[in-house]
């Protein structure tokens, strides 16, 4: 038995304000055409499928377009999809009666019963020849009532999440084995785990489930291969009973990650009691995520050198100035300039150097009388002062938000 494993793929993310949608669709048919190669029994999906939880058309139509093409063109006998924090379970369960016709099985949410997330994988003769234990993303909200009764009522809230993720995740494990004995068992989670590395707080968000760092991963310990996602950098998890794997994103979902190889796994299921032969299959680059740092007129030429190079290649960038004295503005503009006839992008820039010499910043205000200055006015002076040197679109942008936010806030 064969799985692809793969996971967060933020399906209508954006770099900054730059629609990544190409690159996504690049990756879909990548991962056809792996899949057509590798001839996996199950796909396993471990959450995040979409970047937010109203996700565009143009993302949906990617979502549907690839699981339509799989079952089209027999790719696997099986797909796994769960939810995960950015998803919405709702939406995402939506259609799940017209995808399970098509071996499709969506897992959204953890209800009480944990065999409502089991999932048989046939093998050629029509027998299950693996077995899914599918865990949705679980809040802390989920875990503390999951943990109801393990722990003494006036145990802290943490104690009670602690004892819900290891009843949760073993009972799902436990129902997985039960109900198909004899078969390989995968649990497919979307969480943090131990000792894991990390991307930055702006592509991974939610790692905490209330005050934990991070969930216990011994509750796997019945698991033939835990498939995880929510983590981006793809990786194993060292220390654990069972072989613990997360995938990664497909994309480079920050500027943090642009030195981070992309992945998805290839698991193979040998005799009973064997571990599985896990293999990397590297995603192909995209668009390249460039950093040029240091004085202006270095960054300039560098920018310079690489648009002369091949204008017609994308790429983005983020510009980071130090080393220097006087307002970045004009600097912005002159590289801006440089790049603009280009398929170079300048997706962010970055002035260093530290307080004060970055811009006046609030110091503004200092001389005046507090009562006298508006929310409003704090906001825009923060956001045209901010080292990120927001475009003048951005910033009427985020204003327009501030006075919604304003406006529901007093009334």
């Amino acid at each position: 038995m064969k799985i692809v494993h793969t996971s967060d793929w933020h399906l209508g993310a954006r770099l900054r304000e730059e629609d990544r949608a190409d690159e996504h669709r690049a990756f879909l048919d990548w991962l056809a055409a792996l899949m057509a190669e590798e001839r996996p029994d199950a796909l396993v999906v471990a959450g995040d499928v979409f970047d937010v939880k109203a996700p565009s058309p143009q993302a949906q139509n990617l979502y549907y377009g690839f699981l339509a093409r799989i079952v089209r063109d027999r790719l696997c006998r099986t797909v796994v999809v769960i939810a995960g924090n950015h998803d919405n379970p709702k939406f995402l369960a939506a259609p799940s009666e017209l995808l399970e016709n098509l071996g499709i099985a969506v897992v959204s949410s953890a209800s009480g019963d944990p065999r409502e997330g089991v999932v048989p994988v046939a093998d050629e003769s029509g027998r299950p020849g693996l077995v899914v234990a599918a865990l949705p993303f679980l809040f802390d909200a989920e875990l503390s009532n999951f943990g109801r009764g393990a722990v003494p009522e006036d145990a802290p809230r943490d104690d009670r999440i602690r004892a819900g993720w290891d009843l949760r995740v073993r009972a799902a494990v436990a129902a997985a084995k039960t109900s198909f004995p004899g078969v390989p068992v995968v649990a497919v989670a979307h969480c943090t785990l131990p000792g894991a590395r990390f991307s930055d707080a702006d592509s991974e968000r939610c790692r905490r489930v209330g005050g934990l760092d991070s969930c216990d991963p011994a509750p796997f310990a019945g698991a033939d291969y835990v498939a995880l996602g929510h983590l981006h950098v793809p990786q194993a998890v060292r220390g654990a009973e069972a072989a613990m794997f997360y995938s990664g994103s497909p994309l480079r979902m920050s500027f943090d990650e642009a030195g981070c190889a992309k992945s998805v796994h290839v698991v193979e299921f040998g005799p009973a009691g064997a571990p599985p032969a896990v293999r990397t299959a590297e995603v192909p680059g995209a668009v390249p995520l460039l950093t040029l740092r240091g004085a202006p007129e270095d960054v300039k030429k560098r920018l310079a050198a690489l648009v002369a190079a091949d204008p017609a290649k994308r790429r983005f960038v983020r510009l980071q100035l130090e080393n220097f004295s006087g307002r970045a503005d004009s600097h912005w503009a002159e590289t801006r300039a440089i790049a603009k006839e280009s398929a170079t992008l300048v997706l962010e820039e970055h002035d260093l150097r530290p307080f004060p010499g970055a811009a006046s910043g609030l110091r503004v205000f200092a001389g005046r009388d507090l009562r006298g200055v508006s929310p409003r006015e704090v906001a825009e002076r923060k956001l045209r002062t901010s080292g990120m040197h927001h475009a003048e679109e951005r910033i009427a942008a985020l204003l327009e938000k501030f006075d919604e936010a304003a406006k529901e806030a007093l009334s």
